[in-house]
């Protein structure tokens, strides 16, 4: 049976280390196909996109993938967890997907399963240990680390004492074996905080909560991957390619890439930040309260920071507190500007549809394949259902993505599916 490989993505932009992850793939399993399931208008951090989805998946196709899917928006800008988990939901889906590929810090998948599994399973030493590191006033993903390498040595305390030999299998939910990876528990600790790292635990975690046989095939990362320059050793991060080609230093972004971005269409980071200010300073209470993640008081400390910035960095300086991470901050100030509320992501858990943006000439045999799956795919966005919330926010992120982008409204039923 041949392999078809799956990729979580957001290729904003698509560069050399993407590629490079390509041909690991096909050097571990030469026949495979790639189908990547790609964000679309807006990041996972919280931000648009440099570049439309449709230039996005372009670079993808040219540089080998054969599939290219967009992940909607309600689960494109999520937490971790919740990315992770809408994105394995469509490749599980699909139903002829065998493996899962993912790019972390550390490619023990030993390691990385049996940290999944603590987070999916938390016993009370993890739970104690979440408290303390909370209580002492660590941040939440050095407090979570530090909770799972207590889980993990709970686990394997407890396996001692029985003098078992520990599951292998993930599918079952049974516990796999708990290796520290690491010289100390600081170390494996460090490990668990890194960003990376925390994806592909999240797209374990996944594949646990689904059941899925699909197998993962971890990539070792190299180079920094907050890198802000192109100058650090390794393949390029996409910050530092972004940052390069922000700072008009177009050459060594497309170099970067590998292809030219000379005549591509930005959307700047800053192009939409009168929009945003303007739809926190004139909402009420009650739709700040509606937004995700947004409670305890933080509508009240967003309502005062929108009335006195300027700038969404602005906003975001005025909002972050050791209590609330930057990206979730920004996750919130994205949320508002789409107007997106917990109720919608609450009541629509799981995609419902995902859409086609292009295919190789290979890719080509799997169309007929995405017939057969349980979720439908949608090859022309006027076929998509126009009372569904999610559909109408996609609808909406384009809208907005065009028009910090200078570009007219329209642009979802605009773009054309690639193809070879």
């Amino acid at each position: 049976m041949q392999p078809i490989v799956g990729i979580i993505s957001e290729y904003d932009p698509f560069h050399m280390g993407h590629a490079r992850q390509f041909a690991l793939i096909r050097q571990a399993l030469p026949d495979a196909r790639i189908v990547c399931v790609m964000s679309g208008c807006f990041t996972q951090r919280g931000m648009p996109a440099l570049f439309s989805p449709a230039f996005r998946a372009r670079a993808a196709l040219a540089a080998g993938a054969d599939l290219v899917l967009e992940l909607p928006c309600a689960f494109a800008v999520r937490d971790a967890e919740n990315f992770a988990l809408g994105g394995v939901s469509v490749l599980a889906s699909l139903g002829f997907v065998s493996h899962i590929s993912f790019g972390c810090e550390n490619d023990d998948l030993r390691f990385l399963q049996a940290s999944a599994h603590v987070l999916e399973h938390p016993d009370e030493a993890f739970a104690s240990a979440l408290r303390q590191a909370l209580d002492a006033g660590l941040p939440f993903v050095a407090a979570q680390a530090r909770a799972v390498i207590a889980g993990l040595a709970s686990r394997a305390c407890a396996w001692r004492k029985a003098d078992v030999p520990p599951a292998e299998s993930l599918a079952s939910n049974a516990a796999p074996a708990p290796p520290l990876a690491a010289n100390s528990a600081a170390d494996a600790s460090e490990l668990l905080a890194r960003p990376n790292n925390i994806l592909a635990i999240c797209y374990l975690r996944a594949l646990l909560r689904l059941r899925s046989a699909i197998a993962p095939l971890p990539v070792l990362r190299v180079g920094e991957y907050h890198a802000q320059s192109l100058a650090v050793s390794g393949f390029p991060s996409a910050s530092a390619t972004r940052h390069a080609y922000l700072a008009g230093d177009i050459s060594a972004a497309s170099v970067a890439c590998g292809y030219a971005l000379t005549d591509a269409t930005p959307h700047l980071p800053t192009a939409l930040d009168a929009v945003l200010l303007d739809r926190l300073r004139n909402a009420d209470a009650a739709s700040l309260q509606a937004l995700p993640d947004c409670s305890e008081g933080l509508e009240n400390r967003l309502a005062a920071a929108a009335r006195q910035a300027t700038s969404r960095c602005e906003l975001l300086a005025l909002l972050k507190t050791r209590r609330y991470a930057y990206t979730r901050l920004n996750r919130l100030a994205t949320h508002a500007l789409l107007n997106v509320t917990d109720t919608l992501l609450r009541s629509h858990p799981a995609p419902e549809y995902v859409r086609l943006l292009g295919f190789s000439a290979a890719g080509k045999s799997l169309l007929p394949c995405l017939r057969q799956g349980s979720i439908p795919v949608i090859a022309k966005a006027a076929d998509g259902d126009r009372t569904n919330p999610l559909f109408t926010l996609d609808e909406r992120a384009y809208d907005l993505w065009a028009l910090g982008a200078g570009l007219p409204a329209g642009l979802l039923f605009r773009e054309k599916i690639i193809t070879p």
